[in-house]
């Protein structure tokens, strides 16, 4: 018998299987397959980049106006949640003070902003509205029922108003 040179083999071994994954084509498309899904996979995160910076960014005192929003919306803006709305208010006040004039208010108490803001020389009349508002919790504590709820929305009202004009005062 003769030696095919090809294989190796005797001549009587001329014809054999080969596992179709093993062939050149489906490798082809394999590598084909592969290099497509990369392409689709690199324009699926081009798009989500480009949404994620097409995406409207609010500017913090409209972060602020649409947290307030919100405690209307959470319904706390009620004498039965007194003391979740001041502290909600309080600290979307002082975040405010943060984001929008740079103060460093947010680790500090009610009575320490109130010191704070006076020692920054800002305007007399934003200190007295803070300051309205910030002792509304105290109003809550001691006043009946009646006032206290019109104390809690004349204080939404008026910070609703300081940060409006606030934002139209630094445009």
């Amino acid at each position: 018998m003769k030696i095919n040179e090809k294989t190796g083999l005797y001549e009587n071994y001329g014809a054999w299987h080969v596992p179709f994954w093993q062939t050149d084509f489906f490798l082809l498309g394999i590598k084909i397959t592969a290099g497509l899904l990369c392409v689709v996979i690199f324009i699926c995160a081009i798009i989500i980049y480009m949404r994620y910076k097409k995406r409207k960014k609010l500017s913090p005192s409209e972060q602020l106006l649409v947290d307030l929003q919100q405690l209307q919306i959470d319904h706390k803006v009620q004498i039965a949640c007194g003391k979740e709305f001041y502290m909600s208010l309080s600290d979307i006040i002082k975040r405010y003070f943060f984001y929008c004039f740079h103060y460093d208010v947010l680790g500090k108490t009610d009575s320490e902003l109130i010191n704070y803001l006076r020692q920054v020389h800002a305007d007399q009349h934003l200190i007295e509205e803070v300051k309205n508002i910030v002792q509304g919790s105290e109003i809550i504590k001691f006043a009946n029922a009646q006032a206290a709820q019109e104390k809690i929305v004349c204080d939404y009202n008026s910070i609703v108003s300081l940060v409006k004009q606030t934002i139209f005062n630094k445009k």
